[in-house]
Parts: C-alpha cells; structure tokens; sequence
C-alpha cells in the first residue's frame, strides 16, 4: 500500500483506538529483560524474602543502569497522534511506562508499568526512581514489610480489571482500531480484535514482520492488514490527522 492511499484512508478517520503491541520500545529491550516469563509466582513473593532478593538482585541493575526510560522517537509521535480528538485513546502492552509519564491521558498500560513500585500487604506505593535511589531498602516505608513489587503482574496475578473494563469501553465505543505490531500479536490483542469486529467495526492491522495470520479462527473480511514500516505509518497519521490535532 503506497503513501497516498493510506493518507486518505487515515483522513477518514473518526473514532480510532490504537494498541500497541509488546516490543515497541527499543525492539522490546525492556520487555524481554523484565518478560514475564521471568517473574516468580506471586505467593512466593509474598511468602519467601529469598524470593524477593533474588528477583531484584535480577532486575536492580537494569534499573540502575536503564530508569528513567527515555521517550523514544516512536512515542512522541504516538503522543503527538493521540493529542487529535478522533483518537480516542491508547491500549498499550508495554511495561515501560514512557506513555503514562509523559500523558497518561487516555492511555492504558494494561500490564501495569514499571514506573511504580507498592506493597502487597498494604498498598503503599513509591516510584520506581524513589526506589533506585534508596537502594538496598526493600521494604515498604509504611508496614515495612518487604514486600514491595513493581506494578506489573507476576506469575498468579491477572490483569487488573479496571484496565479490562476501561479498555472494552473504548473498544465499543470506536469505529475502528488499529493495530501496530512488532513481531507478533499476543491472544489479548486477538480478543480485542474480535470483539470490534462483531460490532461491524474495521481493523488495521500495522506490521513491518512477515506475521502468520493462518491460525485466526474468526472473519477476517473487515481487517486490512498492511505490511509497512510502523514509523512510517505513524508518520503518515500524524500528516493526515495534521489538522484535527489541537
């Protein structure tokens, strides 16, 4: 699909929600490193402070080394995009948190981020910079209980379900989504995708990777999917949405 035919389809844009798909910041550098794959079960956490050492003896360094996470080119653009009124608002799978700090109107981080830190006994929370600069101290400065975990969920813990519900409201409440990929789509998002298309809704799937679309088990008539260079494409929104963005 060249330039010209997806700036006009993107000026007809109304009602758009975006999500965002895992490994949009750097490649996925920082959902690899902190993937969930990686995090204990969430009773052990609770139960066992080996647990706990040994988890942030794993992910300490990278948040020394890393946090705050710079705001990359791709997210200024997506900050840029959803500032237009026909965007409706951002689904993101990210963990980074670079969104929610920088305009965390209308944006979801339906995994939670990295950007805070609190208490699973208590409920206190702290930001993830308060946290690196008193390192050593794990425990909450309220129970002091050391029980402090990012907010994101580990191994036993859902998604938090106001994050669900805010993201169907918004998914009802489109006329159309799109998706931006980097090298796969993750069963959430396919939910996602399915639940705007029995609404008569149409997608746009968005994807620079040779992706396998073999295995979708619902109509696919209303998806346009466009193998095109995700950058690129957030160029062209940003051109087309040029004068609707205030």
């Amino acid at each position: 699909m060249n330039k010209s035919i997806l700036n006009e389809d993107i000026s007809s844009f109304e009602q758009t929600a975006l999500i965002i798909e895992k490994n949009f910041y750097e490649e996925g550098k920082f959902e690899k490193l902190l993937s969930y794959e990686n995090r204990p079960l969430i009773k052990d956490f609770r139960n066992n402070e080996q647990t706990r050492n040994e988890y942030f003896a794993g992910i300490t360094h990278i948040l020394k080394d890393h946090y705050p996470f710079p705001i990359s080119d791709r997210y200024k653009k997506v900050l840029q995009i959803k500032k237009s009124h026909h965007i409706l608002g951002v689904i993101n799978l990210n963990i980074d948190g670079i969104l929610k700090l920088n305009d965390p109107q209308n944006v979801i981080d339906l995994e939670g981020n990295i950007s805070w830190m609190y208490c699973s006994n208590c409920g206190m929370d702290i930001s993830t910079e308060s946290f690196i600069n008193n390192q050593g101290r794990f425990s909450c400065m309220a129970c002091q209980k050391n029980i402090v975990k990012p907010s994101i969920p580990f191994k036993g813990q859902e998604i938090a379900q106001w994050d669900l519900r805010d993201s169907w409201m918004m998914l009802n409440a489109c006329d159309s989504l799109i998706v931006l990929v980097d090298d796969y789509i993750t069963p959430l998002t396919y939910s996602f995708i399915e639940i705007v298309l029995k609404r008569d809704k149409e997608v746009r799937i968005i994807s620079e990777s040779d992706i396998n679309y073999e295995n979708i088990d619902f109509d696919t008539t209303n998806i346009n999917f466009i193998n095109y260079s995700i950058d690129n494409f957030l160029d062209i929104m940003i051109e087309s949405l040029s004068n609707r963005i205030i």
